[in-house]
C-alpha cells in the first residue's frame, strides 16, 4: 500500500482555445476537470499502474467536493479532513495556435494549527498502517513551513518509509528530519544546493551531499534530459525518447509514481529509475493532468536507456561513528547524531544547536566561516 498527503489539493481546470488574445472575449473549446495536487496525483497514477493507494487529504466547500467526486469516480481511496474555505481550483489554458501551455495557480484556503492537528491524527491513525508514504507539494496560508519536518518525524517513528517531493523551505526543513529519499527536479535542486548545477558532476555533487547528510536516495527529474539517481551505492542516469508533447503538467508526479511502485516491487533501482522515466515520458503525451496510461508506459520502457557514473567522492560509511561538530554561530559543541539542524555548503556539512542558529548561518555562511577559521587560527 502507497499513502500520500496532499495538504494543499486542487481542481485542475484545463481549458482548450484556439488563441489567446488579450483583451478579447475567447471562446473556450474544451473544458476537462481533474483531481490535482502532488500527492493526489502520485495515487491516480498508482491506481493506474495497478498499484493499491490510499491518500490524504483536506477537502472545502463545493469544490471539495467536487475533488471527493472525481477521486471517488476514479476509484482512490479518499481520506480527508473538511475545512470551512473553499478548496482552490487551478486554472491550465492551453493554446491550440502555439502549442504552449498557462498555469494559473491559486493559493489554497488558509487552514489553522488545529487543522494541521487533525489531519495528523487521521493519518496516524490509518489502519493497516501503509509502509510508504509520498509527501508533496505547496503549503496552504496557515500551515507552517516545518508541516513536512514534522510529518516525517511521526511518520518514520512508526516504521514507514517517507518520499518527499516539495521546494524552498519545506523541502530545507524537511530533510532534517532525514526522509527515505528526497525528489526534486533540476531548478528545485539548485535552490536546495544554493549554487548554479549546470552540469551531470555538479548534479552528482549536491546530490551525494545530501545523501551523505543522512538521506538513503535523491532522484532528481531533469524534464526532457531525463533522471538522476544517487544513492550510497549507485548513481545511475536514465535518458527519455522523444515522444509527442501534449501537456507536462503532472509529468513528474507519475514519474514519482512509478518510482515508489517499482520500490514497493522490489524492483533493482535500475529497472526502477527505468520504469519511473516511462511513467513520467507517458505522462506528457496526454492533456492536462491525465497522467500517464500503463499501456503507454509498456510502449515506452524499452526505449529508455540507463547508465551508471562514477562517484565524484567516496561516502563516509552510514554507520560510521562522527564527532561533534562546533556550531560555527554560537560556538556550541554539537553532535551529528543529536542535532537535526544541518545545512551541506560548498561541500561541508555544518551542524547547528537550534534553528534559530541555522537559520542565521543560512542569511550570511561566509561570515560565520570566515570569522570560525580567524578563532580556529588564532586557537
Amino acid at each position: 500500500m502507497i499513502a500520500t498527503v496532499t495538504i494543499n489539493p486542487s481542481i485542475d481546470q484545463h481549458m482548450v482555445i484556439d488563441k489567446l488574445v488579450k483583451d478579447d472575449a475567447i471562446r473556450v473549446r474544451e473544458i476537462r476537470r481533474f483531481p490535482g495536487g502532488k500527492g493526489i496525483n502520485v495515487s491516480r497514477a498508482v491506481k493506474e499502474l495497478g498499484g493499491e493507494t490510499v491518500a490524504f487529504s483536506v477537502a472545502g466547500g463545493c469544490a471539495g467536493y467536487m475533488l471527493k467526486s472525481l477521486l471517488t469516480d476514479q476509484g482512490i481511496f479518499f481520506q480527508a479532513i473538511e475545512v470551512p474555505q473553499e478548496t482552490r481550483i487551478n486554472v491550465i489554458v492551453t493554446d491550440q495556435s502555439d502549442k504552449t501551455q498557462t498555469r494559473m495557480s491559486a493559493e489554497g484556503p488558509r487552514m489553522e494549527l488545529k487543522d494541521v492537528d487533525e489531519l495528523f491524527k487521521k493519518i496516524l491513525s490509518c489502519v493497516p498502517f501503509p509502509e510508504w508514504w509520498v509527501l508533496g507539494g505547496s503549503l496552504p496560508p496557515g500551515v507552517p513551513s516545518d508541516f513536512y519536518a514534522r510529518l516525517i518525524t511521526l511518520l518514520q517513528g512508526q516504521g514507514a518509509k517517507c518520499i518527499l517531493d516539495a521546494d524552498d523551505e519545506p523541502l530545507k526543513l524537511g530533510i532534517q528530519s532525514k526522509p527515505y529519499l528526497i525528489k526534486p527536479n533540476e531548478y528545485e535542486m539548485e535552490r536546495l544546493a544554493g549554487r548554479s548545477l549546470t552540469s551531470e558532476s555538479s548534479l552528482v555533487e549536491a546530490a551525494t551531499e545530501i545523501v551523505e547528510s543522512g538521506i538513503e536516495m535523491v532522484v532528481v527529474t531533469l524534464g526532457k534530459k531525463g533522471a538522476l539517481v544517487v544513492t550510497r551505492e549507485l548513481v545511475c542516469y536514465a535518458t527519455t525518447p522523444q515522444v509527442p508533447v501534449k501537456s507536462r503538467v503532472g509529468a513528474g508526479d507519475s514519474f514519482l509514481a512509478g518510482f515508489v511502485t517499482g520500490l514497493v516491487r522490489k524492483s533493482s533501482l535500475e529497472e526502477t529509475l527505468r520504469f519511473a522515466m516511462a511513467c513520467g515520458t507517458a505522462a506528457i503525451m496526454n492533456d492536462g493532468t491525465a497522467l500517464c496510461r500503463s499501456a503507454d508506459v509498456e510502449k515506452i520502457l524499452p526505449q529508455i536507456k540507463t547508465r551508471e557514473i562514477k562517484p565524484v567522492t567516496k561516502l563516509r560509511p552510514k554507520n560510521q561513528e562522527t564527532k561533534n561538530k562546533r556550531d560555527v554561530v554560537c560556538g556550541m559543541s554539537v553532535d551529528p547524531g543529536v542535532s537535526s539542524f544541518s545545512v551541506v555548503f560548498d561541500g561541508q556539512d555544518y551542524r547547528f544547536c537550534s534553528l534559530k542558529c541555522r537559520e542565521s548561518f543560512q542569511k550570511n555562511p561566509r561570515h560565520f566561516i570566515e570569522v570560525e577559521t580567524i578563532k580556529s587560527n588564532k586557537g
